[in-house]
Parts: C-alpha cells; structure tokens; sequence
C-alpha cells in the first residue's frame, strides 16, 4: 500500500535560477517536504539579571523534499542535475497559498548538497533532496 502524502490545497514549490531568468514548478511531481525556518536562541544575560534574555542568532533552515522521479529537463531529475552541478546559489520558493497576487511566499537562498533515489520493487521511484542553506529567508507576499 502506498502512502498519502497530503498537501494544501493551492500549494506551490518553486526553485529560481541563480540569475532569475528561469522559474521552475515541481508541484507536480513534490511528494514530501516543505521549508521550515528557525533561528538558534543566543542567552544574552548580563551579571546581576535575574532571568534568561534570548535574541534571535542566526537563521536556520530545513530543507528536504521527496519528488518523484521524472528525467524531463523541466522536472524532478533534470531541475536537480542542473541544480547539483552549479556552483550558485538558487532560491526555493515555496507558496503555501499559491502565487496569486497578495499571496504569502517564503524564499530561501540554498545550494543542493545530495541527491538519494529511493522506492521498492513496485514503488514510485522518488528522488530526495537536500539544500544547503545560503544566506537569510525572505518571508514575503506575491
């Protein structure tokens, strides 16, 4: 039996090239996986405090997805061939919304660090991915 991956609704997963010129949807073949950002918490007491103070250091992010396999130059294996073998930083940008306009998007700078095939005999063959974060997420709106 295979297992339901549930998505929202409108839910949308882009990756830009490193020089904006070409936005790639995998939507359709994105099994599993979403952005998650976190910062780590820095104690910033002082002597004579009585109490933890925290400020935000620095930005953290997951970034994990399961495609499934597909060898076209626009989706799964062919976005992440070129992805792998580039030296530059893209972005991913994920919609939860969609990307109507006014709608939230969250873009994060990252480098495609592996790449692993995974399914059984009779499974989807998926591909998994794994991105190196790359500089400070952007939370935003289309």
């Amino acid at each position: 039996m295979a297992a339901v991956i549930l998505k929202g609704f409108a839910s949308e997963l882009l990756f830009v090239d490193a020089v904006g010129t070409g936005t790639f949807n995998l939507t359709s073949v994105w099994t599993d996986g979403a952005p998650g950002i976190s910062h780590d918490q820095t104690d910033v007491v002082a002597f004579g405090d009585k109490s933890h103070k925290n400020r935000q250091a620095l930005e953290d992010a997951d970034l994990s997805f399961t495609f499934l396999h597909d060898s076209s130059a626009t989706l799964s294996y062919g976005i992440m061939k070129a992805l792998y073998t580039s030296t530059s930083a893209r972005n991913i940008i994920y919609a939860p919304d969609g990307t109507a306009s006014t709608k939230p998007k969250i873009q994060i700078p990252a480098r495609l660090m592996s790449m692993t095939w995974g399914g059984g005999p009779g499974d989807a063959l998926t591909l998994s991915v794994t991105f190196g974060v790359d500089g400070s997420a952007t939370l935003g709106a289309y």
